[in-house]
């Protein structure tokens, strides 16, 4: 259920349910129950019987942008910009906001391969739902300085996780070669 419906807003739509489950084999009612499970822990969204989003990208808007073969989707967080594009070996533009001040970053990606200066912030902790708790943190800035002012204690209110007191322990990653996040294939001799 999740691969088919992940690649289906690839053109920039949502998908009915029925498509998903044809793709998936599965009756209507096996893989509305799949998708329920997969919402409850924030990996879909579902809006009047039509899939939405999947794996962090979305026909919704959000604060992520992507441009994605020429076809304009959202991802639920900064990261995913990168790593949905990675992981499909695209040619991708994505565009979100730094975490400290609010300026416009453009991330180009190029056969899988970010093209950036942007520092990124991966929180480590564990979730129950991907993008009410992991995805409101896992930001990007647009200089190393404003990822270092915010990683002692950020108290910027993205930063605090609902119902926590304290924001989320994170560390900080660069963006690294996407190629590196994707599988190898397996090379004869």
């Amino acid at each position: 259920v999740r691969r088919a419906a992940f690649r289906r807003p690839l053109p920039g739509h949502p998908v009915d349910l029925e498509t998903v489950a044809d793709e998936a084999g599965l009756s209507t009612d096996a893989a509305l129950e799949a998708v329920d499970l997969i919402v409850s822990v924030g990996m879909a969204e579902l809006e009047a019987g039509m899939i939405v989003g999947m794996d962090g990208l979305t026909t919704r808007r959000t604060r992520h942008g992507l441009n994605l073969d020429h076809v304009e989707l959202w991802t639920w967080c900064a990261y995913d910009i990168v790593g949905i594009a990675a992981a499909l070996g695209a040619e991708a533009v994505g565009r979100t906001q730094c975490g400290a001040c609010g300026r416009s970053i453009e991330v180009v990606i190029r056969e899988g391969e970010p093209e950036s200066t942007a520092v990124g912030w991966l929180p480590d902790e564990s979730c129950s739902n991907v993008m009410a708790e992991f995805c409101p943190s896992a930001l990007l800035f647009c200089s190393r300085a404003h990822l270092d002012e915010l990683e002692d204690g950020p108290s910027h209110g993205a930063w605090r996780r609902p119902g926590h007191r304290e924001p989320g322990r994170a560390w900080p990653v660069f963006l690294a070669s996407a190629r590196s996040m994707r599988p190898h294939a397996s090379r004869s001799a």
